[in-house]
């Protein structure tokens, strides 16, 4: 029995990798599966250790939201709120305790290139669905700074349901791993995702993930080729020129930076609103939540209300009546619903990663941990399940990495 669950780690870990293009709830049995081995090894193995002491601060953000639910006026929502964050709790405390074999440098590879197979075959699945339910001259209209891609994916596509600010974001890690790859190994067919992955992502027009994407690549050229200034000079005029050829013919996608200036400070109005103007009334109310509640919150019960009845009182317009608007931001999130103390203590989870990221002088990790922290600026990024499952897997596969490199051979398994 040892033997066999040991040696089916590699392929069940490699399920739960398959999580942006299923349901939550077949994400979730792949956890399970994953679990059931686990349990199953570990009695075979006669080992019942549980996680480790120093590695409890990594169920920090589901306990916050667990023990400030505790005292909540409506046990209903909080526990929707407590859901939301269970993984957190979850994956630590499986990966934990995973063999650390499992995390070798061979093994990461493994698991980030069946994340990088799965979001290429999601691209071409986007693509074409998008071509067989729409005539090819719709791919190049605009309307209301959308285009019909944009629009089909968002609001039509009905496969599978990953947000696409979300599956954008898997793609900043996914191009670095790649590009990582071409760099490092010489490995130029990897380029073919690096490519696939910008041309998906401006096709989708999610602004900051473009950003932060195109930024990346450039760092990751001029910082970690070990090209001449000469053909980096080159490269570079190369990548400004298919940037602009991009950025020319990409639908939608000038108009949607435009939009940013045009409308950041245009209150939205009856039917007159857009995703900036949202935003940004979002963010509004949000931090004058902040400035009344800072010491104690309002409670994760009572975040959403509180939001609707100031999205209400100051803005004559419908934006919000069928759609639920959170914070759009986590840190927000946490700040309002819990007051300073647990903010504080979500930003010793953060600063405890960063502390371990820094240490590992692992780019790949430093860079994953970079683009999270900017994304939940715009997002409630662990509020979804494909965020906080995302983050927590690729958090833990490297923390176990780290891990694995310090045991000593007579230390590291052969079953």
């Amino acid at each position: 029995m040892k033997k066999y669950t040991y040696k089916l780690f590699p392929f069940l870990i490699c399920v739960v990798f398959l999580f942006p293009i299923v349901k939550e709830n077949i994400a979730t049995l792949s956890i399970i599966l994953l679990a059931l081995n686990l349990i199953l090894y570990k009695v075979s193995s006669r080992d019942f250790k549980f996680i480790e002491r120093k590695q409890l601060f990594l169920i920090i953000p589901f306990l916050i939201i667990s023990v400030f639910s505790v005292f909540s006026t409506n046990a209903k929502i909080s526990l929707v709120h407590i859901n939301h964050s269970l993984l957190f709790l979850i994956v630590p405390v499986i990966f934990s305790l995973i063999p650390k074999e499992m995390f070798s440098l061979e093994k990461l590879h493994l698991y980030f290139n069946t994340l990088k197979n799965l979001c290429l075959l999601i691209a071409f699945i986007y693509i074409i669905s998008f071509f067989l339910n729409n005539p090819v001259w719709k791919f190049n209209i605009e309307f209301h700074n959308e285009s019909p891609f944009r629009n089909y994916i968002y609001n039509d596509f009905k496969w599978f349901k990953i947000h696409p600010t979300y599956y954008t974001t898997i793609l900043i890690f996914c191009v670095a791993h790649a590009f990582n790859e071409v760099l490092e190994k010489q490995k130029y067919f990897q380029l073919l995702y690096v490519f696939a992955f910008l041309g998906i992502t401006f096709l989708l027009l999610t602004k900051l993930t473009i950003v932060l994407m195109v930024a990346l690549l450039f760092y990751m050229f001029l910082f970690k080729s070990t090209l001449s200034s000469v053909y980096k000079g080159v490269g570079i005029l190369a990548s400004v020129l298919s940037l602009f050829i991009l950025v020319q013919y990409t639908p939608g996608i000038k108009n949607r930076f435009v939009e940013v200036y045009k409308s950041i400070n245009v209150k939205p109005k009856e039917l007159a609103f857009d995703s900036t103007n949202i935003r940004k009334a979002i963010f509004d109310c949000s931090t004058n939540l902040v400035k009344e509640n800072w010491v104690t919150g309002v409670g994760f019960e009572n975040l959403q209300a509180k939001l609707n009845e100031c999205y209400a009182a100051n803005y004559d317009s419908s934006f919000y009546e069928n759609h639920n608007y959170l914070t759009h931001n986590y840190y927000l999130y946490i700040l309002i619903s819990t007051g300073i103390l647990g903010f504080v203590f979500y930003l010793f989870y953060l600063a405890t990663i960063i502390k371990i990221s820094l240490k590992s002088n692992l780019f790949l990790f430093n860079s994953f941990i970079v683009t999270i922290l900017i994304v939940c600026f715009i997002e409630d990024f662990f509020y979804r399940q494909y965020g906080v499952l995302y983050f927590n897997l690729i958090l833990m596969c490297f923390i176990n990495h780290i891990e694995y490199k310090k045991l000593s051979p007579n230390k590291i398994s052969t079953d």
